[in-house]
């Protein structure tokens, strides 16, 4: 692996939208289809996650390398949505995706949250595998609240909260 600055984890904040969705558009390019809604990320969509919810950024060198972000389910107590989980190529296989994803489960099970749910696009079902080895299990009866409706419905992941 080529030599790259050292990873940093802390939570997003109001400032940090601009960069993070710059982020998710650049990971999400060449990686995901053309209709999906990374493509589209905007720092308006950032903030308003964050005004809901909160995230996690992973800094290298000053930039963001990779982002995560929880909201509360709209309408299901206890239960939050997990939004653009997204790493920059050169930053991937280097676990922080898992190491995001268990900060995001931490700081929502801290705010009361029994439950996390995900989407996985229909034609990106590596990424389904991908999640279940982060301990999400498939459930075919769940529909999420915030998919894209340009798309087939996604596969929708859980995963219980200690």
């Amino acid at each position: 692996m080529e030599d790259l600055p050292p990873v940093t984890f802390r939570l997003m904040r109001p400032a940090d939208a601009g960069a993070v969705a710059r982020m998710v558009r650049q990971a999400w390019a060449g990686r995901v289809a053309p209709g999906s809604s990374g493509h589209l990320e905007t720092a308006e969509k950032v903030l308003a996650d964050l005004e809901r919810g909160r995230g996690f950024v992973a800094e290298a060198g000053g930039e963001a390398v990779a982002a995560v972000r929880w909201v509360p389910h709209p309408v299901e107590e206890g239960v939050c949505e997990v939004h653009k989980l997204g790493v920059l190529p050169g930053y991937r296989k280097r676990g922080l995706g898992p190491k995001l994803l268990g900060l995001l489960e931490e700081d929502a099970a801290r705010h009361g949250v029994r439950e996390v749910r995900l989407a996985v696009r229909h034609d990106q079902y590596r990424l389904v595998e991908w999640y279940s080895a982060q301990g999400y299990v498939l459930d075919a009866n769940l529909l999420y609240s915030s998919a894209n409706p340009r798309t087939p419905p996604p596969f929708v992941l859980r995963k219980r909260l200690a």
